[in-house]
């Protein structure tokens, strides 16, 4: 594909092309997807999460700052809350991170969480694995901070960083049962502010108190992203997460079940989508409806009925294609 070739010999334009290809689900996505994946399994993939206001996308540009000093390529992908009558971003690409626009070694992009549960959509996924195949060595994932259900980007991201900031104390206790558990590494961003080594005191002790059983026990960072404070030790401690990560897990084993997971929510919503369709076209289904309504049977044997008049219309179009065939 001639998008795939121009984005390979370093195209943006044409990355891009392909992005929005992969994001708005086109057709040509799978067959994208298809060409590149031997290429994928190189890049270090680092997500980055927490509540609005802690001062996430300015942590964002100044640890890729770091990263480009060492001499990496960095894909950015900043995932926004989507508008739900469009299901587009509502915050720009680039007016975050305009400090590193200039950068051919940087490539942004703003992407719609699509109203998927954990901010994150499969073109989300999709999208990280397509800039692995590209060749970018670091791929950050900024995630919209919506609190302890924004789990999704932990099973995408190698490295999960959780980025908090002193005043959100609340915030630590509605997070301990969620994202909390799931991260690697904790920032406590703008760390010049009163009652920072408190706050970083107390999130310490919950994060022993939660990783009793871990190998890995998460470390606490101070930052101070406007100020340069901080920064080369985060980066000292994501380096220490990424060869603990190479040591002890079974690459394979680990890619084995992250891949798990993946497949069974496509073949989740390629079912849902099969689904819908019959539903639209059921001519039982008004049927069955006024049957429940007029209480003759109950919401539960009714769904078992369309569950078994689905399934025999797909063993019934199995049958046909394989008559053509």
């Amino acid at each position: 594909m001639k998008l795939v070739e121009e984005a390979l010999r370093g195209s943006t334009r044409a990355l891009g092309k392909l992005i929005s290809i992969i994001e708005n689900q086109a057709e040509e996505s799978q067959k994208i997807l298809s060409e590149l994946y031997y290429r994928t399994g190189k890049a270090r993939v680092i997500g980055m999460t927490g509540p609005p206001g802690v001062g996430k996308s300015t942590l964002l540009g100044k640890l890729a700052e770091k990263f480009l000093e060492r001499g990496f390529s960095i894909g950015i992908l900043a995932v926004d809350p989507s508008s739900p009558i469009t299901g587009g971003s509502l915050l720009g690409d680039r007016i975050r991170f305009s400090a590193l626009a200039n950068s051919h070694r940087v490539f942004i992009r703003s992407l719609s969480s699509r109203g998927a549960l954990g901010g994150i959509s499969q073109a989300t996924f999709n999208i990280v694995r397509l800039l692995d195949a590209i060749g970018y060595d670091v791929i950050i994932v900024e995630t919209i901070g919506v609190g302890q259900d924004e789990v999704e980007v932990a099973h995408l991201a190698d490295t999960m960083v959780l980025v908090l900031a002193p005043g959100f104390g609340d915030e630590i206790q509605a997070l301990k049962a969620g994202i909390i558990e799931l991260a690697d590494i904790f920032v406590v961003n703008k760390a010049d502010l009163p009652g920072a080594d408190m706050y970083v005191t107390i999130l310490e002790k919950i994060v022993r108190d939660t990783s009793l059983e871990k190998r890995w026990v998460p470390s606490v960072v101070k930052t101070s992203a406007l100020n340069n404070e901080g920064l080369e030790l985060l980066v000292d401690e994501l380096d220490r997460h990424a060869l603990f990560f190479a040591e002890h897990y079974r690459k394979r084993e680990y890619k084995k079940n992250r891949l798990h997971r993946e497949l069974v929510k496509l073949i989740e919503k390629m079912v849902k989508d099969r689904l819908e369709i019959f539903l639209e076209k059921c001519p039982q289904l008004e049927v069955i409806l006024d049957e429940v309504v007029e209480g003759q049977k109950d919401p539960y044997l009714a769904a078992n009925q369309l569950v078994d008049l689905f399934w025999h219309n797909v063993k019934l179009n199995k049958n046909r294609e394989d008559r053509e065939i």
